[in-house]
């Protein structure tokens, strides 16, 4: 059974603000990205109007209900049974759905028990448990079980320091190269992440907005499209530096989206969006520097030849990407992460060496056997691996 209902003791420091947003509705965005879709509040009355203030977006929501206490006979009068399966957070905790997500993944497999986990920080201040609501209320009993603590810094419980709030808002930023790491290019999650989370951090603690940094960085990749199309050694040498530049911003929008809880499908397709622009200017600008620096017409004709095999990979990754089904996203998953933007290092290399010629014809004839070889891999290969799965 899915676990739709938290049971959240309202936490003593639920007005504090991480990144902008008070604890207690970042909890609660939390809960509700991973799938909760009701949420009892313990809130004594004394500390009404304080919760009501923390809960931010979701004041007077209709899934939200504050309750006088979490006890038995106040469950049962919120029509809650003793066998709901509930997820139960106490503290002033901090997270990522991931960590959640963790929980409630580990309950699913061991209905009837109580899964735990305890907080990173020195105290362990606080808990994320789920299972069946009854022996919830008894903290676990003889049948709790705590889930071995992630890799990382979170989940995190701000006990009373004056330096909590920075110290979850870093804890929040470092861990942001684990919550992406499915999914980044090698390069990427060496060097580019551990670079962008301090950027991040500095920038989620301002008014700037992920979708400024998405526009602002697409000027950038814009600009190092022109200077590649400047026939001189130090223009395209620049150039080079500048698309790694923006290529590592580019992850900024994303991390600072997550950081203040901003994430919108409107922003995620706008950065897709511009990432292709960048890639397309970027490389009609090293075409037309080839052509400026040699004179071989070879390198127009090879513009429309890669500007074709750019739809070709296009319409090949929608068709990858219309696959459902566990195999196919974990494929996906793995297609992603070695379809990255690391090619941005090996430009610089090869401005250094004055061989961009080499990443013009490479890339031209590239783009086919990428399209094509990932076309016939949806159709063909794919399909029989998930097949091969199921039949065991």
């Amino acid at each position: 059974m899915a676990t739709e209902t938290a049971l959240i003791a309202a936490p003593s420091r639920a007005a504090n603000e991480i990144f902008g947003r008070p604890l207690l509705e970042r909890l609660i965005l939390s809960c509700e990205r991973a799938g909760i879709r009701r949420f009892l509040i313990e809130a004594p009355k004394a500390r009404r109007n304080e919760i009501e203030t923390s809960l931010g977006r979701y004041r007077s929501h209709p899934a939200i209900t504050l309750i006088d206490s979490l006890e038995p006979a106040t469950l049962e009068h919120e029509q809650l049974s003793p066998e709901t399966a509930c997820i139960a957070l106490s503290g002033n905790l901090v997270f990522f759905k991931s960590q959640l997500e963790a929980v409630l993944a580990e309950a699913a497999q061991k209905p009837g028990m109580i899964v735990r986990l305890t907080t990173a920080d020195s105290d362990h201040g606080g808990e994320i448990a789920a299972g069946p609501c009854a022996e919830l209320l008894r903290r676990g009993g003889i049948n709790g079980e705590q889930l071995p603590k992630p890799l990382g810094d979170l989940p995190f419980a701000l006990n009373g320091r004056p330096e909590d709030r920075e110290e979850a808002e870093l804890r929040l930023a470092r861990s942001l190269r684990a919550e992406t790491a499915a999914k980044d290019a090698p390069m990427a999650r060496w060097v580019d992440r551990k670079l962008s989370w301090r950027l991040s951090m500095r920038l989620a603690r301002t008014r700037i907005t992920p979708n400024q940094i998405t526009i602002a960085n697409t000027l950038v990749g814009f600009a190092a499209g022109w200077m590649f199309a400047i026939p001189s050694y130090w223009w395209r040498l620049a150039a080079a530096v500048l698309f790694l530049i923006s290529i590592t911003i580019d992850g900024v929008d994303g991390e600072l989206a997550r950081l203040t809880m901003s994430e919108t499908d409107f922003g995620g397709k706008l950065d897709v969006l511009t990432d292709n622009l960048v890639h397309v200017a970027v490389f009609i600008g090293i075409f037309i520097g080839c052509y400026r620096a040699s004179g071989g017409v070879a390198y127009l004709w090879l513009t429309v030849l890669v500007l074709i095999g750019f739809g070709l990979c296009s319409y090949a990754t929608y068709r990858a990407f219309s696959l459902r089904g566990t195999v196919a996203e974990k494929w996906l998953e793995t297609l992603d992460r070695w379809s990255g933007r690391d090619f941005a290092y090996l430009l610089v290399i090869l401005a250094l060496l004055n061989r961009l010629e080499w990443f013009a014809w490479g890339t031209a004839f590239g783009t086919y056997v990428f399209g094509f070889g990932l076309m016939w891999l949806t159709a063909h290969k794919l399909p029989s691996h998930a097949a091969a799965i199921e039949r065991k």
